[in-house]
């Protein structure tokens, strides 16, 4: 609960300190994602219709009836390249706007560490580099066990009986993944290996859960979850800096100056 209410902290933590800012960047990184997205979408739709159309051309007896059909593939390959693209964003949005937006919320996880008073590494760009390249690497080895898992929940749900817990399931799998990778933000900065992640974050598994079910949760919403995600991600990231720097206890320089 303590976690969960970290949610309404890092609210209120990230407007009181001047970190709003920060929202800018999941504005940006949105219009790319989906832009990128139905772009690419409409040259597949475009590049299969063309190669279909030429098979369709190249028949002798359709000639009266070839352009209706090139119109009817035309349209009905857009519908399924959108339903594609839907689907792509409902498993994978999370982990995509995660890998996207590692950069900014590394950066934003130092800022909120620095806000609290807490030691902070002096910045240095070789490492800030490597701490972004060993948190999209975890993002994405995360999403992939995370999708192998959320293919077996969608498999026990066509089993009688056991199939009823599947959903349930599905949510703890997505939940806990996703609060990792906001707790990494904070670990990585404490140079901790991906082993020691794993181990730390295992033993907070309720944290890591309640950090993530939101997230998951706002997942779910169609359309509106993965296009808003970034924006949500960066307060999943403030709620579990303030978390895991809650669980560490007081380590920062102010509180040592005046011991």
């Amino acid at each position: 609960m303590k976690a969960l209410a970290a949610y309404g902290k890092a609210f209120r933590f990230l407007f009181h300190n001047q970190l709003g800012w920060f929202l800018w960047f999941p504005t940006l990184i949105t219009v790319l994602v989906f832009f990128g997205g139905f772009s690419l979408t409409s040259w597949a739709t475009k590049s299969i219709s063309d190669t279909i159309d030429v098979w369709i051309n190249s028949i002798d007896w359709l000639p009266d009836w070839a352009s209706v059909i090139q119109d009817i593939v035309y349209w009905v390959l857009w519908i399924v390249m959108r339903i594609i693209l839907y689907f792509v964003f409902a498993f994978f949005g999370g982990t995509i706007i995660l890998v996207l937006m590692t950069p900014i919320l590394t950066w934003l996880s130092e800022q909120v560490a620095q806000k609290m008073g807490k030691d902070v590494p002096p910045f240095n760009i070789t490492q800030f580099t490597r701490d972004i390249t060993r948190a999209a690497g975890l993002a994405i080895r995360n999403g992939m066990v995370q999708g192998i898992l959320s293919l077996g929940c969608f498999i026990i749900g066509f089993i009688p009986l056991i199939g009823a817990v599947a959903p349930f399931l599905l949510f703890v799998v997505n939940g806990y993944f996703y609060g990792y990778n906001f707790m990494d933000y904070s670990l990585e900065r404490r140079r901790f290996t991906v082993k020691e992640s794993n181990r730390y974050v295992w033993s907070h598994r309720f944290s890591a859960l309640s950090l993530g079910a939101p997230f998951a949760f706002w997942m779910l919403i169609p359309f509106i979850g993965p296009m808003t995600a970034g924006y949500l991600s960066l307060f999943s990231t403030v709620a579990a800096t303030l978390e895991v720097e809650r669980i560490e206890g007081p380590t920062s320089t102010h509180q040592e100056v005046h011991a």
